[in-house]
């Protein structure tokens, strides 16, 4: 680290001794004079060590103070590196997650529009068979492979239906205090270039919540992002606050932020699929997480507060002891 610094402080304290060696030779006339010295000779070549030796040590404080600068650059290139890394991986899982989501809501309502006009081709194949003269062993026969068709098209769609259905998550204790610190690890280099400050109140003691830590992190991560689009454009202060507290039996995490708050018209519809105000937006975020929390048992709320800024309350059942092995 200080390669530069010492090579600075040995050629300044090189070319002192090699002065002061020249002239204390010259002074027993074991070396010729180039020139006849001036009376005030001693104090010219002090002010000359002088000068070369503050030289010398501000070109190695220069190069010390490179040398930290690029160290820290190296540092922050892989800090970098490494929450693009994580963002790169989170992406790909949040962006499957969504279309699953959406071919989940898609099918349903495909699903419930098919299943109610095959209820009808049933009800008239029933009337058809059950008014009228009698059918001929032809029409009869051509109302029975209607029906197997309506009753496979029926199947098809129950397993369609099924396959676009998410798997329930497997539920284990999640530390959430250890969650929050992962969400201000990846989201610290957009902070700090967005000129945002996190604050985090959630100590280790908090009780660890039924659930899933990569899904937990999921929508701290959803949530913790919609406030920073909110801040981002925002001229005052900007600052987003993690809080995490346990009451009853539950864990409550609540993230607020210093934006503009949530627009009394959006407010109601923020959970809802595909309700977005952002240019570009998906309005998936939200509703995924919500479908998340409430799949652990638990509650995602919005609000705003009464000292400005939006608020995000998710609230999740502690896990009980863990019986002994």
């Amino acid at each position: 680290m200080f390669v530069r610094t010492r090579a600075c402080v040995l050629a300044t304290g090189f070319a002192t001794a090699s002065y002061l060696v020249v002239v204390t030779l010259q002074v027993m006339h074991r070396l010729p004079y180039t020139q006849q010295p001036l009376p005030d000779a001693w104090l010219i070549a002090a002010f000359n060590l002088l000068v070369l030796n503050i030289v010398g040590s501000l070109a190695a404080l220069l190069a010390d103070a490179y040398q930290a600068s690029r160290q820290r650059l190296t540092r922050l290139y892989d800090e970098l590196e490494h929450a693009h890394g994580e963002s790169l991986k989170l992406n790909v899982e949040i962006q499957g997650a969504a279309r699953r989501f959406v071919l989940a809501e898609v099918v349903a309502g495909v699903t419930h529009e098919v299943r109610n006009a095959l209820q009808g081709a049933f009800g008239h194949l029933w009337l058809a068979r059950r008014t009228g003269r009698p059918l001929s062993p032809e029409a009869a026969s051509h109302l029975d492979q209607a029906e197997q068709a309506c009753e496979s098209a029926m199947r098809i769609v129950r397993t369609t239906l099924d396959m676009a259905r998410r798997p329930a998550p497997e539920r284990e204790p999640v530390a959430p205090a250890d969650v929050v610190r992962q969400v201000a690890e990846l989201k610290a280099v957009e902070f700090r270039r967005d000129g945002i400050t996190l604050d985090i109140d959630a100590p280790d003691t908090l009780p660890a919540v039924l659930g899933s830590h990569y899904q937990l992190l999921q929508v701290l991560l959803n949530v913790v992002g919609n406030a920073q689009d909110e801040l981002r454009d925002s001229a005052g202060r900007r600052q987003i606050t993690i809080t995490g507290r346990a009451a009853d039996g539950r864990v409550l995490l609540e993230v607020r932020d210093s934006g503009p708050g949530i627009a009394p018209n959006v407010l109601p519809h923020v959970f809802e699929p595909f309700y977005t105000t952002k240019v570009g937006g998906t309005g998936l975020g939200l509703a995924i997480s919500a479908g998340i929390v409430d799949a652990f048992g638990g509650t995602l709320i919005a609000e705003n507060r009464r000292e400005g800024g939006a608020a995000f309350r998710i609230t999740l059942p502690a896990a009980g002891r863990l019986s002994p092995a």
